[in-house]
């Protein structure tokens, strides 16, 4: 079977995963508590939407006003794009908080229950398809460390499988654009065996490590499904709104 590479805009990045990202996939960018590499999240949504993708955020972590401030670091104004229609933000946070707000491009998934969860969240989702319309959808999850906190880890899990069955059987049964979807964990906030089923089903894993050197970490492409990708380390600096990534040859 032939599949669709999808360049990510990133240039080092693209040459480090091997060419780019596949259609209708899953990024996963995990990193500890004092590391920037989830802002790499963000580099990534705004370049797919820069070229005419229809984002969809779905927050699991923080109220919309800080989600807001976090974006603003690099110069992405979600507020902006919502109320321009490129994007939308499904606030499940709010909706674990009893908090709804009367935002055009914030939806709410109701009532927070694991046994309903999933299917309010898919009738959700192709209602948001609709506007979409002819435009590539792309996803940006903050964060799995959040998802499993509002339910558990086990709970979380059987919902990711069951959704993962679900986006199979999609695959075959409808015809649309497939969406590729960047996913964020703070590895201190989950357990090992949580971030080893996420890194299972991720066809893409970017994991991030701390150095000595302040602002500066190491950046190691774990995982990539692509014929041409080989494990390699790059070294990440953000500074001042912008990221910067420089690949170190060899192996690491």
């Amino acid at each position: 079977m032939e599949w669709t590479v999808v360049p990510t805009g990133i240039k080092e990045l693209d040459v480090m995963l091997g060419g780019g990202v596949l259609d209708d996939s899953v990024v996963l960018i995990t990193y500890d508590t004092n590391s920037f590499g989830w802002v790499l999240s963000i580099e990534l949504f705004k370049s797919f939407l820069d070229k005419g993708c229809f984002g969809i955020v779905t927050n699991y972590s923080l109220p919309i006003g800080l989600l807001e401030k976090y974006a603003g670091m690099l110069d992405f104004d979600l507020e902006e794009h919502g109320l321009a229609g490129e994007l939308i933000i499904i606030d499940v946070f709010g909706a674990a908080h009893d908090i709804r707000l009367n935002v055009p491009y914030v939806y709410s998934p109701g009532r927070v229950d694991a046994s309903t969860f999933l299917p309010k969240m898919v009738e959700l989702y192709y209602d948001i398809l609709k506007q979409a319309g002819d435009r590539k959808p792309v996803g940006l999850t903050v964060g799995m460390d959040g998802f499993a906190q509002i339910f558990d880890e086990e709970t979380t899990m059987k919902i990711l499988r069951r959704n993962i069955m679900m986006k199979e059987a999609a695959r075959v049964s409808e015809d649309r654009l497939r969406p590729i979807n960047i996913m964020i964990v703070n590895k201190d906030r989950v357990s090992k065996k949580f971030l080893s089923w996420l890194f299972h089903y991720a066809e893409h894993v970017i994991d991030f490590e701390p150095t000595e050197r302040p602002g500066i970490e190491k950046m190691i492409i774990r995982k990539s499904l692509l014929p041409d990708f080989e494990p390699s380390l790059a070294e990440f600096t953000y500074s001042k709104g912008k990221i910067k990534i420089r690949r170190i040859r060899g192996l690491i």
